[in-house]
């Protein structure tokens, strides 16, 4: 979908780029309710004095989406729109009919991401894109207080700022100070010993910010604070570090700036307290892992890595078999489960990452069925870690996903039945001591199954000399038990 439909547009813009909405016309009015549910009238912007910028896009659009990862419609908000001076308006127009709210949330399958992380407003109006005879996507225009509209193309902020100056002679003022907290998500491994780790922040402001302070509270209370050095220009981010942190769970933890330039930051939504989102990873109740991965239609482009604390990779799977549609589209593994059994090294008691990664650079987006990634350890009814995925370009990385204790296998901690594996490693022959009678699938470390047995039987056995030696994982069933164990071939 994602290439056709990119191709698709392409076409579309070269054979009717003539027909768009001529420069100086008139702006055709229009009133209509955002998904927030808040009425916009164009009129009423423009009667105020205000330069109005309309994105009109798609949500399938690959050019639109990159347009919207650069920031620049947010960039110029934030500095002189309601977040700021509040000198313009942003509006984005959906101008396909046939989008849903899903698709501009991310999760529909006509999508290339969420679209509603951006802070200006969404309206879903194929209307408007056809009251202003869109016939390619994206068209940005600007509507000067005056009525009239050009169409100015995918501008960055500074351009977007020199466009509305010069081209409707209305002079921006911007904001001053004005700085935002942006990155309040705080990965930790271990609460019970004092941790440290960075905090970002983005300069939305007309002058460069040259010193600052953020300050970390505790349930209200300072208990940290941090000073903003160097030089960060207009729209620039930076970073202030907080050490030897002891964290508790049960606390609120707030991100504050205390000041910005020597003087009080910029009075606006953006300089509000955030509240730090702490993430404590669950710990596996023993080693023997079940990764699922939800696929979605282009299953030649995902792969996934498991990461420990040191950046080793500990666990992999994919890329997947593509199917026969076009750049790999659907096919026996698109929007479907694939399992993989890991067996993380007895002792070892780690706190780990996820990586995801997609070849073609729009994450795992597109498709019918919900697409991401779950960790189960064997015994436990609940994932120790699950992500749905959407649009995150070529590789996303999850740090302190979860956490192991150290021991592999689940072994009597699950039942007591009487089950055990000799001998282990052997040179292929695997002996059952087992009360009830079993199902056994084995499978590599990647995931793929080489083996599987019925109605194994107490003194029973599985031949599986014919197989290279190393590890395997095999998952044994029984009518009230289940548990994974580790088989070496010698």
């Amino acid at each position: 979908m994602k290439k056709t439909l990119l191709l698709g547009f392409m076409a579309l813009a070269g054979f009717t780029a003539h027909a768009q909405l001529p420069a100086g016309s008139t702006a055709p009015d229009f009133t209509a309710t955002d998904i927030n549910g808040n009425v916009h009238h164009l009129q009423e912007y423009l009667d105020q004095g205000k330069t109005v910028i309309i994105d009109i896009s798609a949500t399938w659009c690959g050019p639109c989406w990159n347009y919207h990862a650069s920031h620049a419609l947010k960039n110029f908000y934030n500095n002189y729109g309601p977040n700021g001076s509040d000198e313009i308006v942003v509006l984005f127009i959906e101008g396909d009919g046939a989008t849903t709210l899903a698709d501009l949330q991310g999760t529909g399958g006509n999508t290339q991401g969420d679209w509603t992380t951006d802070p200006y407003p969404i309206i879903d109006s194929a209307q408007i894109a056809s009251l202003y005879q869109i016939t390619y996507f994206p068209t940005v225009y600007r509507i000067c207080p005056s009525g009239i509209v050009t169409e100015i193309g995918a501008q960055n902020a500074v351009n977007l700022r020199n466009s509305v100056q010069n081209g409707c002679s209305q002079a921006l003022t911007g904001s001053q100070n004005n700085v935002e907290i942006e990155n309040v998500a705080l990965d930790i491994c271990d609460a019970s010993s004092p941790v440290g780790f960075n905090i970002d922040f983005t300069n939305y402001g007309t002058n460069p910010v040259t010193s600052g302070e953020i300050v970390l509270k505790e349930n209200g209370n300072t208990i940290a604070t941090s000073a903003i050095t160097g030089n960060v220009s207009t729209y620039g981010s930076g970073t202030v570090s907080f050490d030897n942190i002891t964290i508790n769970e049960s606390s609120e933890y707030t991100l504050e700036l205390s000041q910005v330039n020597g003087g009080t930051p910029f009075d606006g939504p953006l300089s509000e307290p955030k509240v730090a989102d702490i993430n404590i990873p669950q710990t596996a109740d023993n080693n023997s892992l079940v990764v699922l991965v939800h696929t979605d239609n282009y299953p030649g482009e995902m792969s996934w890595r498991i990461k420990d604390s040191n950046g080793g990779v500990v666990a992999n799977g994919g890329p997947y078999q593509a199917g026969p549609g076009a750049a790999g589209a659907g096919g026996p593994d698109a929007n479907t489960t694939k399992t993989h059994y890991v067996a993380i090294p007895d002792g070892v008691a780690d706190c780990f990452s996820v990586e995801l990664l997609d070849s073609y650079g729009d994450g795992w987006s597109l498709g019918n069925t919900a697409h991401g990634i779950e960790v189960y350890s064997v015994g436990m009814p609940e994932p120790v870690f699950d992500y749905s995925a959407g649009n995150f370009g070529n590789s996303m990385t999850l740090n302190a996903a979860f956490k192991t204790a150290g021991i592999l296998s689940a072994g009597d901690n699950l039942t007591t039945t009487t089950f055990a594996v000799y001998p282990n490693p052997s040179n292929g022959v695997f002996n059952f001591n087992t009360s009830e009678t079993v199902s056994v699938t084995v499978t590599d470390l990647t995931g793929k199954v080489v083996y599987t047995a019925a109605q194994v039987n107490n003194g029973g056995s599985i031949d599986l000399g014919q197989l290279q030696t190393g590890m395997y994982i095999a998952q044994v069933k029984g009518q009230t038990f289940e548990k994974t164990e580790k088989l070496v071939i010698k």
